[in-house]
């Protein structure tokens, strides 16, 4: 029993905790974008942008770094990239072809965990264009938020197209990656 508890206290750290609220935040921001509270949506964002900025600087102060964090983190933010591009898509501010790449993003590198894992690999799915996809999810979901109450503009739109160009581009380079990985993984499966 000692041990056990000893195991919950270890993952309930401040950093933890912080990174977990971006999901009890999750659907203030969906609320915010269906419902077309921008200011709303914005605050609770900028909330979740910074608890994301802190949550592993703390974690890394306190020396309390870990495996589990670093997993909580990732899974916390793929769920909170795709459930407010889909919260987006569904509220009819992204086009289906936007939404198409997104999907394409997430349906990649989900196959190459379960390729992953399937093969015996404990390890998470990553690619080398991996982290700057991601960032460029988040700073393109940071954008949409944004435009829920910045005005209408020429110039806004544009940064609008060269910002999904740029992530579109990362997406199908980073897709090419997670299945050429996933070609190895067969690959390899199929040589031993």
């Amino acid at each position: 029993m000692g041990a056990e508890k000893s195991a919950a206290v270890s993952v309930l750290t401040p950093a933890n905790l912080l990174t977990y609220s971006r999901l009890i935040l999750l659907p203030v921001v969906i609320v915010g974008v269906a419902t077309r509270s921008g200011y709303l949506a914005v605050g609770a964002m900028v909330v979740l942008w910074i608890t994301d900025l802190l949550d592993g600087r703390i974690a890394r102060l306190m020396k309390q770094a870990g495996a589990f964090g670093k997993t909580l983190d990732s899974t916390v933010d793929f769920v909170l990239i795709y459930s407010l591009f889909i919260t987006f898509y569904a509220a009819g501010r992204l086009a289906t072809y936007q939404f198409a790449f997104l999907y394409l993003a997430m349906l990649t590198i989900l196959s190459l965990q379960f390729a992953l894992t399937a093969a015996g690999r404990d390890e998470v799915a990553s690619t080398t264009l991996g982290k700057v996809t991601g960032a460029l999810q988040y700073l393109y979901l940071l954008f949409l938020v944004a435009m829920e109450v910045i005005p209408k503009s020429r110039i806004v739109s544009i940064v609008n197209i060269v910002l999904f160009a740029a992530l579109a581009l990362a997406i199908v380079l980073n897709s090419i990656q997670c299945v050429a990985a996933m070609r190895n993984i067969v690959r390899a499966g199929e040589s031993s």
